[in-house]
């Protein structure tokens, strides 16, 4: 079952235990309604929720509320990354990261005192990779590499058109299938 329909479930069986629960208090409001002098408006307030919640349960729900925020359309499902894979020259995968629901990664190599997400330091070019060389962000449904003032700079061989781009002073938009270039060292987003 997907997500969404799961949550549309769990959402059904919430209203109905409201319906329920307002029966309930409708109930008890007509067996005390001689008591006390508020017991009316009281009545119209549950009555009125009950009205709500019964036309919300049956609303049909549009394709916005039916995702969650961080899925994209289905036409752009293809371009969704989710992996980072370190390459090695063959191109064959030697590590990868995970960056399912991150928004940021920086990208560098681990020295005394630095917070990396993707630590390049056994790689065979860190040498040349910057303790913080680049960037990973991930702002309106969107991945951007920007470069942090390396050395070696960082470049993206686009899938689209298998061109190699250098990145400078502005973040990259980056998708599925593109290669990424810190320093000489190869990451393959998927």
């Amino acid at each position: 079952m997907r997500r969404e329909e799961t949550g549309r479930r769990i959402k059904q069986i919430l209203d109905v235990f409201i319906l329920l629960c307002g029966m309930g208090a409708v109930y008890c409001i007509f067996k005390e309604a001689g008591r006390w002098r508020i017991m009316p408006a009281l009545l119209a307030i549950v009555v009125i929720g009950m009205v709500w919640v019964l036309c919300d349960l049956f609303r049909p729900m549009d394709g916005r509320e039916a995702e969650p925020v961080w899925d994209e359309p289905e036409a752009d499902r293809g371009h969704k990354i989710e992996r980072l894979i370190l390459l090695d020259e063959a191109g064959k995968p030697i590590r990868s990261w995970d960056l399912h629901g991150k928004v940021s990664q920086i990208i560098g190599k681990a020295g005394q005192d630095q917070e990396l997400d993707i630590d390049l330091s056994d790689c065979e070019y860190s040498s040349f990779i910057d303790f913080q060389h680049a960037v990973l962000n991930f702002c309106l449904d969107q991945w951007y590499i920007e470069d942090l003032g390396s050395q070696n700079g960082v470049k993206v061989r686009k899938v689209e058109d298998g061109e190699c781009y250098k990145v400078i002073h502005r973040p990259c938009r980056v998708m599925a299938g593109d290669i990424l270039y810190i320093a000489n060292t190869k990451l393959l987003l998927t």
